[in-house]
C-alpha cells in the first residue's frame, strides 16, 4: 500500500465541513459536518496524512478546478506523495470574476430563481447566455485537462460523481439528441474512466442519500452525515487499494 502524505480534496458541500469558511457564521446555509468527519478527514487519517480540504458548499467546477491547480502550483515538491480527491458537482454551477470586490465570486446563486425574479440583469443574462449543452462542455473540458495534467505530473488521483453522475447529465439535461456540437461526443470518447470511482449500486453519492434517509445529516436535508461520510471513505479507500491508484 502507498503512503500518502498529502490528501487534497475538491468539492462542494458533499465534501465540505462545517467550519467551512464559505458557511454563514449563523450556521444557517447547508447541513455539512464537522470539520474532522468528512470522507477526506478520515481518508487522510487513514494514511497518516496531511488534509487540505478546498471544498466549499455551493461552489462550481470552475472553483473546483481554479483551487487543485493553485494548489498544484504551489506545492510541486509534494506530487509524488499526494493523493488529489475530486468530487463532481453541478454542471451548471458557475464563478465568476468581480472587478468591484477584486475576487473570484461564487456564481451559483445565477439559478437561484428568486434572485432571477428580483434581478434584471441576472435574468437576462441567464436568459441570453446560460446554455446546459455549454456547461456541460465546459465541464468536459475542465476534468480532461485536469486528467491530462494528473497523468503527466504523475499524481495520483480519484474522480467520483457527487451531486450529479455527469454520464447522465446529457440526457437528463440537455435538449440535443443528435449531439450536433459534439460535446457529448467529445466527453464519452475523451474523458478517461480510469480512475473514477463508481458505487456498485448508486450512480452518485447523491443517490446513496436520496434511497437511504438514515445517511442524511436531517431526514429532508440531502447531505451526508457522519456516518455517510464514513461509508463514502470506506469505499474510497477500498477502490484505491483495489486498483493501486
Amino acid at each position: 500500500m502507498k503512503k500518502y502524505k498529502y490528501v487534497v480534496v475538491s468539492g462542494c458541500s458533499y465534501s465540505a465541513s462545517d467550519d467551512n469558511p464559505s458557511r454563514p457564521k449563523n450556521g444557517k446555509y447547508m447541513g455539512t459536518v464537522n470539520s474532522g468527519e468528512t470522507y477526506g478527514d478520515l481518508i487522510a487519517d487513514y494514511y497518516g496524512a496531511e488534509l487540505y480540504n478546498f471544498s466549499r458548499s455551493g461552489y462550481s467546477l470552475h472553483y473546483m478546478n481554479r483551487v487543485i491547480l493553485d494548489w498544484c502550483s504551489r506545492n510541486k515538491d509534494k506530487f509524488k506523495d499526494t493523493l488529489i480527491i475530486f468530487g463532481i458537482t453541478e454542471p451548471d454551477r458557475m464563478e465568476f470574476w468581480s472587478n468591484k470586490e477584486d475576487r473570484w465570486q461564487a456564481g451559483y446563486w445565477w439559478t437561484n430563481k428568486a434572485k432571477l425574479k428580483a434581478n434584471t440583469f441576472v435574468k437576462n443574462w441567464y436568459k441570453y447566455f446560460h446554455n446546459a449543452k455549454a456547461q456541460f462542455y465546459e465541464a468536459t473540458n475542465m476534468i480532461l485537462g485536469l486528467q491530462s495534467f494528473f497523468k503527466v505530473s504523475d499524481i495520483d488521483h480519484i474522480f467520483f460523481d457527487g451531486l450529479i453522475s455527469l454520464d447522465k447529465y446529457w440526457e437528463r439535461v440537455c435538449d440535443d439528441e443528435e449531439d450536433k456540437l459534439g460535446h457529448k461526443l467529445l466527453f464519452d470518447n475523451l474523458v478517461s474512466r480510469e480512475n473514477w470511482y463508481k458505487h456498485p449500486e448508486y450512480e452518485s453519492m447523491n443517490k446513496l442519500l436520496e434511497y437511504n434517509p438514515e445517511l442524511r445529516i436531517f431526514p429532508k436535508d440531502l447531505h451526508p452525515n457522519k456516518k455517510a461520510h464514513k461509508y463514502w471513505a470506506e469505499c474510497l479507500l477500498e477502490y484505491i487499494n483495489d486498483k493501486k491508484v
